[in-house]
């Protein structure tokens, strides 16, 4: 083969591996049409909640920092005893320009749980190690629990 032959090969193979790229970048940046009541029942299902207490709006603010009402919706449930790990948060946000936001809070919480749980707490210690912070355009989770994935899993295929 000719060196202009594979340097036009070579220019149709980075030309169609750019518009891969793009296109996938794209289809990230969806957000989801899924009603927040879908997503919360869909959420809901796949975990034990019974460890946990269901949280209003005060309780986000004093566990996260954040207002419920500037977002579409939210779902949260924290453990129910002081020796618990357990938690749940689903919010679906009104602009994707909140997701940093969102994500800085439960990472906040989480970090906040690990410290305080630090050297004495081995299983709940374990649990918060291995939770799962779960951002998309307009909606984020963070759930720790004894099979956190299964939450994921739910939550992506909701999504």
């Amino acid at each position: 083969m000719s060196e202009l032959r594979i340097a036009g090969i070579a220019k149709w193979a980075l030309i169609i591996l750019l518009a891969v790229i793009l296109v996938m970048q794209a289809a990230g940046n969806r957000s989801s049409s899924t009603s927040f009541e879908e997503m919360a029942g869909a959420v809901r299902q796949s975990t034990d909640l019974s460890p946990m207490s269901e949280g209003d709006n005060q309780m986000l603010k004093r566990l996260y920092g954040i207002d419920g009402a500037e977002y579409d919706g939210f779902m949260l449930y924290y453990p129910a005893s002081s020796m618990g790990a357990e938690e749940l948060l689903l919010i679906r946000m009104k602009d994707p320009a909140q997701k940093e936001a969102v994500r800085k809070a439960m990472e906040t919480r989480r970090d906040t749980q690990l410290s305080n749980f630090e050297g004495y707490g081995v299983e709940q210690t374990a649990m918060l190690e291995n939770s799962v912070i779960d951002v998309k355009n307009n909606y984020a989770v963070f759930v720790s629990a004894q099979d956190p994935a299964a939450v994921q899993e739910a939550f992506r295929k909701a999504y």
